[in-house]
């Protein structure tokens, strides 16, 4: 388990009820708030024009769910929409470099979250949010005070799913937010099968990789996403899987130039294997080492995780 502060929302009282904050986490999140939004840098006018799609976009209860946030951190809903679709506008500035593999007591999955920030503000404010008496059971995630969405998230006995950036050719949709389909699926979803089917089949806003781990054996599939399209990568003769920020199934490159993550991501990528390939790991802490080595993890990673989702055992370090 992780000994990170917790927060728990409760999914069966109503949307605008479900989040509460200690002073420590209010804090963290009004200071995430500013540097979510320093971050977009969108005028008054273009926040109101996103605010505006909002009922194109999500559905009523995540609606409700983000105007609670916002009443509990003395905020406008745009200012707390435009922080949790943080990825959706900005997914150029996360990274990441993610794995899994099998184990006799079933797939470990793991993953570096890459991300610039500022004075380790994603860091330091970091905690794992657990959501009860979701229709299938309960799960975590690993983010922030009044994040709503998922980046990286485990349903225990249903699967694990953790998001990569990536960019494609074609042009973002007015459609359900990445981060807020992770979620839904979480709910959701209550199979590994049936998360990999909503993951892949789902119109999305924008581009993405997603990496989705069940519970047996060879539970472990990349899905590649355009926001319209999708590729599925499985593990080939039992071996790991592994994804950092490049397409490689689906013919979608975006021509863009490439920036830091990009130039960086078949390196993680070969280095990732090449550690696998020596040592193959056997529980959470042996994941976390090979997230750590020189070649894998970045100046920027805020985030170390592993998963086992048939336990829901689960380890969390911040660097």
């Amino acid at each position: 388990m992780s000994a990170l502060p917790e927060l728990t929302v409760d999914l069966a009282v109503d949307a605008r009820d479900r989040w509460s904050f200690a002073d420590v986490h209010l804090r963290a999140a009004k200071d995430l708030l500013s540097v979510y939004n320093d971050d977009i840098g969108v005028d008054e006018t273009t926040m109101a024009y996103v605010a505006s799609l909002a009922p194109a976009i999500l559905p009523p209860d995540t609606i409700q769910e983000l105007e609670g946030i916002a009443s509990v951190l003395g905020a406008s809903f745009p200012q707390v929409l435009l922080a949790n679709l943080h990825y959706d506008l900005l997914k150029v500035v996360l990274g990441c470099t993610a794995f899994a593999v099998d184990t006799p007591d079933g797939p470990l999955h793991a993953r570096n979250l890459d991300w610039w920030t500022t004075a380790r503000a994603l860091n330091d404010g970091t905690v794992v949010t657990r959501f009860l008496n979701g229709p299938h059971g309960d799960f975590i995630t690993i983010g922030w005070p009044g994040f709503a969405g998922v980046f990286s998230g485990c349903a225990q006995g249903r699967f694990s799913v953790s998001l990569n950036a990536v960019l494609s050719d074609e042009p973002s949709q007015i459609a359900l937010p990445t981060v807020f389909l992770l979620r839904q699926v979480l709910e959701e979803a209550q199979t590994f099968e049936e998360a990999v089917s909503r993951l892949s089949e789902t119109t999305i806003a924008t581009d993405c990789l997603l990496l989705v781990t069940g519970t047996q054996r060879g539970q472990m599939v990349v899905i590649e996403r355009t926001p319209t399209r999708f590729a599925l990568r499985r593990p080939v003769a039992g071996e790991p899987l592994r994804v950092t920020n490049d397409y490689l199934s689906i013919d979608a490159d975006s021509g863009e130039p490439a920036n830091e993550l990009m130039q960086t991501s078949c390196g993680r990528s070969d280095r990732i294997a090449e550690l696998l390939l020596t040592k193959s790991p056997t529980n959470l802490e042996q994941c976390i080492s090979l997230l750590r080595d020189d070649g894998v993890m970045m100046g920027i990673t805020v985030q170390q995780m592993a998963f086992r989702p048939r336990s829901g055992e689960h380890l969390v370090r911040i660097p």
